[in-house]
């Protein structure tokens, strides 16, 4: 949904107390509730759940994967009930495909730009295949064509969806983490010039997001981190493979620069991440922090110990 749209509503519809956010990682769930206290939130109630598999891992779960999930999804309802509440999920990034597409023209219908953005994704992996996917126009009138694309595998989100109705959710967002966290920073991206990179690490997984002088997401990468490797070592990596990212983003398109890197992390991988890429970056890295306008209340652990996707979900 677009931020006009979005403000459209908000002048329509009174804004809600507050929000609940779920957010998955690899093996685990997170639950927050979080209520409105001026200009910021406090997060009244955490909820987490640990997995025995991993999500997204296959093409698609076995029917014990849906038993346990709809199982955790019940004790996590029973510490957070929705009641009036709205509900926005936030998926691993690697869980999902994520794409920007160039057309000479774009259907007009979601059901069309649906089925272009299917056909031009199975001519590139043709082994894909049952993926849920939605899209985006994002290009202006007078411009080639751009359709942002987000596949998921559809019985994996079967058994999401399946697991929310088992307790009662009714999910108003479902969408991966990047998306979230870019959501929450746009009045940063917004106000920065030229194109820009937003890195985010989360527990088990980290991603990089591109955008470009209009502010608009043109490419995304994600990985699930190695618990084998070392701290430091992974550090490395991740700066290593974000440099080399970002020198053939700014390859492909003659007299392209990246004006800005950004990155979003908790409080333990922010500082010895942004030394790395400092090290190898022409342009300072700007950390953000999504826990900025977060408290806890009484009661309740360090905010720094929930993972950003869950608190931009919220």
């Amino acid at each position: 949904m677009s931020r006009l749209w979005n403000s459209l509503i908000a002048k329509l519809w009174p804004l809600p107390p507050g929000a609940i956010g779920l957010s998955f990682s690899k093996n685990d769930m997170v639950a927050v509730r979080v209520v409105r206290e001026g200009r910021g939130y406090c997060v009244t109630h955490v909820a987490r759940e640990s997995l025995p598999f991993s999500l997204f891992a296959n093409t698609s779960p076995r029917i014990e994967d849906c038993a346990i999930l709809s199982q955790a999804m019940q004790r996590l309802a029973a510490s957070i009930p929705q009641t009036f509440w709205p509900l926005q999920i936030a998926l691993p990034d690697p869980a999902a495909i994520f794409q920007i597409m160039e057309f000479d023209s774009i259907p007009q219908t979601p059901r069309d730009r649906e089925a272009l953005a299917k056909f031009r994704l199975e001519k590139e992996f043709p082994a894909m295949t049952r993926l849920q996917c939605t899209t985006q126009v994002i290009s202006n009138e007078g411009e080639q064509g751009l359709l942002m694309a987000l596949f998921i595998q559809r019985a994996w989100l079967d058994c999401l969806n399946d697991a929310c109705r088992s307790v009662g959710f009714i999910p108003g967002v479902i969408d991966v983490a990047i998306n979230h966290l870019f959501n929450r920073f746009y009045d940063v991206v917004k106000a920065s010039s030229g194109d820009g990179v937003l890195i985010s690490l989360e527990p088990d997984s980290w991603s990089i997001l591109f955008w470009d002088a209009a502010h608009r997401p043109r490419f995304v990468r994600s990985r699930w981190r190695d618990a084998s490797t070392g701290t430091d070592d992974e550090y490395e990596d991740i700066a290593q493979d974000a440099e080399r990212l970002i020198m053939s983003y700014i390859l492909r398109v003659l007299g392209r620069r990246v004006n800005g890197i950004y990155l979003c992390a908790n409080e333990d991988d922010r500082a010895p991440l942004v030394s790395k890429l400092n090290e190898r970056m022409k342009v300072p890295c700007v950390q953000l922090d999504v826990t900025e306008s977060f408290s806890m209340a009484p009661g309740l652990s360090s905010v720094q110990n929930i993972p950003p996707s869950v608190l931009a979900a919220s």
